[in-house]
Formats: structure tokens, C-alpha cells, sequence
């Protein structure tokens, strides 16, 4: 059965990958409007060593500054779907869960310092990047490789790779992207390009569940505080401990989030060095001069996974906790939220 594409009145076919390759050259010369702008693909494979499977080496990586409190590192992996699943495909995504879950310092040392270099080869984009993030590169690829995350580009994602991929997020807290690439050629060569993203943030995640909906058993805040520094932990439990009878927690796939009468107040994402912490309230109607242990910024025009929520602020330190209860319960108030059960 053939895959075709009308436009107006000329027929596009969908051309299947002979190598992986091929794949690979329509990715890179299309990632930027598939990811983002501010981002880069570093053609760098690395060799993994794990105990679990033979040594795997990816494809490369993705460095993204969109959000330059949260940048992300995608470690990449490209795949047919002819590929073996049980034999390739997952054995190679398992390796790069064993190196993301049990790298020492060293490891990760050598992955920054092969990144940086290779960036730093190339001049005008090493100085694009540090224009663009204002903040220079070794402190970006230091800030991503904390929360280093799985990007799997695919032609076609085959139903059993799907379960499989699904179980795995299910048992181990560890974030796999999927996008799958089609090409599409039309009788005067055109070209079209169709993908299908698993995790657009560009995309709201404003709905919040129904009271008889059950949250998926996955989506805990134990997912979002395992693996981070035990002071992180700490920052996280007294966050939640202190708007616990005011408003509901809703944890989600990357973030949590806190809404009350299906509206989302607030939300933290929890980072190794840190919580982000992103406010419904707009930078211009604080009044930052209460908040002196605060730094606010304005992220409404900047993708993040709340992007219905417009400021950021970074908490990375206990005693910025008393700033920001004070501000939670300045949003509690404007919003007249008074605490479950005391409307």
C-alpha cells in the first residue's frame, strides 16, 4: 500500500530509506524546524561501555538553548524500522540508559570536554551560541548533560517498539524523545518533509486531569526526585509541604504541576542543580523589590514544558525559601485560592 500526499492537484509518494544514512542527511539538514532554532546537531558519535550489552556508540547529539535556565542535551540515536528491535534497536537504547544512569564524573568529564571541542572548532557557531544563550558554551553543556535525555529518530515507529519503549519509561525514570521522519517526492522532485514528535514543547500542557480521571501510576513526584542531590530533594519536600492544603499537585511527565479549580498556578521542574520554579503571574505585574533573594525572568516567549506560565525563577538554595512561600502566597491571594476545603 502506498503512503501519497495530495497538495492542490500534484501527488506526493512517500520514498522509503535504503540506508540509515539517508535518514540521517534528511535530519540534519532539516532538525532546527523539527527541534529548534536555537539549537545544534553535533555529529559526534561516542562509544558507550556498559555492562549490559556490547558496547553501543550513538549517532551524535543535540544541544538545545531555547531555554537557557534548562538547556537540554539530546543523546542521539537514528534507526530504520527494518532494524532488529530485540536485537539492535532496544539493546542500543539500553546501553545509553546504563551509561545516563551509571556514568562516574569522569565519564561524564570526557562526553562535556568532546562536545565543547567540537563546538569550539567551529567559530561562527560556537559564537552564535554564546550570543544567543548569553552564556557561555562549557557552562550550557555543563547545565544540559545534568539532565541528559534520549532522542530516537525513526522512519516508522513499529507498534512493538512503542510498547517497548513505553515499558521501558515506565520502569526506570528516564526521558525518551521519539520522532519519526518520512520524506514525501512529487513528480518535479519536489520534497516534503512529514514527523511526528512525541514531546513538542512548543505545544501547552495546560489540561489538568478530572477529579475521577487516575493519573498514571508513572507520573509521581518520586519520578521527578530520584537520582538528584538529596539537597534538592530537601528543596523540592518543603515546596510541596508548604502548598500541600492550598492547592493540588499534579505531577506530570516533566514537571509538576500545582492548579486549583482546573487551573494551573504553578509548576517546578526539578534539575540536579536546582528547581525552576514558572508562575501564571506576568514578570510586570511583581513587584520584584519585595523579593530580594529572587531572580525573576520573563520566559513567555521562550519554550519550556509550562508555557502558559510566563515567569521563571530558579531556586537553588534553602534560603530563598522564605521569598518564595511569601510569593506563593501572594499568587494564592491575587487568584483567591484560600486552601482546599476553605472556600
Amino acid at each position: 500500500m502506498r503512503h501519497t500526499i495530495l497538495v492542490d492537484t500534484t501527488k506526493l509518494n512517500k520514498i522509503p530509506y535504503s540506508v540509515e544514512n539517508e535518514l540521517t542527511d534528511i535530519f540534519e539538514k532539516n532538525y532546527k524546524n523539527i527541534i529548534s532554532e536555537k539549537s545544534l546537531w553535533i555529529r559526534k558519535p561516542i562509544k558507550f561501555k556498559s555492562g549490559n550489552f556490547k558496547d553501543s556508540i550513538n549517532d551524535g547529539f543535540i544541544l538545545v538553548w531555547e531555554n537557557t535556565t534548562t538547556p537540554i542535551l539530546y543523546l542521539t540515536e537514528i534507526e530504520l524500522e527494518k532494524h532488529s528491535i530485540d536485537r539492535h534497536i532496544l539493546p542500543q537504547i539500553g546501553d545509553f540508559i546504563s551509561f545516563i544512569q551509571r556514568a562516574s564524573g569522569e565519564e561524564l568529564s570526557d562526553v562535556k570536554s568532546a562536545l565543547y571541542k567540537e563546538i569550539k572548532s567551529n567559530t561562527p557557531i560556537y559564537k552564535k551560541i554564546q550570543e544567543e544563550s548569553d552564556h557561555e558554551v562549557h557552562e550550557l553543556i555543563e547545565n544540559a548533560i545534568d539532565d541528559l535525555q534520549i532522542l530516537l529518530v525513526i522512519d516508522k515507529m513499529a507498534p512493538e517498539l512503542s510498547i517497548g519503549l513505553s515499558q521501558i519509561e515506565k520502569a526506570i525514570n528516564i526521558k525518551i524523545r521519539k520522532i519519526e521522519v518520512s520524506r514525501f517526492i512529487g513528480p518535479e522532485k519536489q520534497e516534503i518533509i512529514s514527523y511526528v514528535d512525541s514531546e513538542d514543547i512548543s505545544v501547552e500542557e495546560t489540561e489538568i486531569p478530572d477529579e475521577e480521571e487516575e493519573i498514571p501510576e508513572e507520573y509521581t513526584i518520586e519520578r521527578h526526585t530520584n537520582n538528584k542531590p538529596e539537597d534538592i530533594q530537601e528543596l523540592v519536600k518543603n515546596v510541596i509541604g508548604y502548598v500541600t492544603t492550598k492547592v493540588d499537585i499534579i505531577p506530570t511527565k516533566h514537571y509538576i504541576g500545582f492548579s486549583n479549580d482546573k487551573m494551573m498556578i504553578f509548576s517546578i521542574l526539578v534539575r540536579r542543580k536546582g528547581i525552576v520554579f514558572y508562575s501564571k503571574e506576568a514578570l510586570k505585574d511583581i513587584d520584584i523589590s519585595l523579593y530580594k533573594e529572587l531572580k525573576f525572568r520573563d520566559v513567555s516567549n521562550i519554550g519550556h514544558y509550562t508555557t502558559h506560565l510566563p515567569t521563571e525563577i530558579v531556586i537553588s538554595d534553602k534560603n530563598q525559601l522564605s521569598e518564595l512561600n511569601k510569593y506563593i502566597d501572594s499568587i494564592l491571594e491575587k487568584y483567591g485560592i484560600k486552601g482546599k476545603g476553605m472556600e
